[in-house]
């Protein structure tokens, strides 16, 4: 199926995407955790982007995340669609979903956790931030990764 968004094409096979959604296994930790049992309630225009594509908002391939004073932040969240990006290599868009400001990038410079080797790209969503829901302690913070640190100096 070809879908056009914005400035850009893709072949999606949502079957395929879909199937490939429901097989592979989710990370147990419990920032994922928190980001499942929420996340579909909190972004429904990326829950509905993601769901034409043939993918589920709470099943990701991959999330790197770290605990804020009071939130989740959710650095990258990566799904994997079976199909190919047409007329390009890579494509971005921009999202406001809620409050967020979310960027999304389409593109095959990827590999997913599952080793992927159909003819696939990734949906790769930045700056999901989240609430703790879960009835657990909160995590404790970790010293800002480099990346975090340089990317904190950069939106100040």
């Amino acid at each position: 199926m070809i879908i056009r968004k914005q400035d850009f094409a893709l072949d999606v096979d949502v079957e395929a995407t879909s199937r490939y959604s429901q097989t592979h296994s989710l990370c147990d930790c419990s920032e994922c955790r928190n980001l499942y049992a929420q996340i579909a309630d909190k972004l429904p225009n990326l829950t509905a982007f993601l769901s034409e594509l043939g993918l589920q908002i709470a099943r990701p391939d991959e999330t790197g995340s770290c605990a804020g004073e009071d939130h989740i932040d959710y650095n990258f969240v990566s799904y994997t669609v079976i199909g190919q990006i047409l007329d390009s290599d890579k494509y971005e868009m921009d999202m406001v979903d809620g409050e967020l400001p979310l960027k999304i990038v389409i593109d095959r410079s990827y590999i997913p956790n599952e080793q992927q080797t159909e003819r696939y790209f990734t949906v790769t969503v930045y700056n999901i931030k989240l609430p703790w829901v879960l009835n657990e302690p909160f995590p404790q913070p970790k010293e800002p990764s480099i990346l975090q640190r340089i990317k904190n100096m950069l939106l100040k």
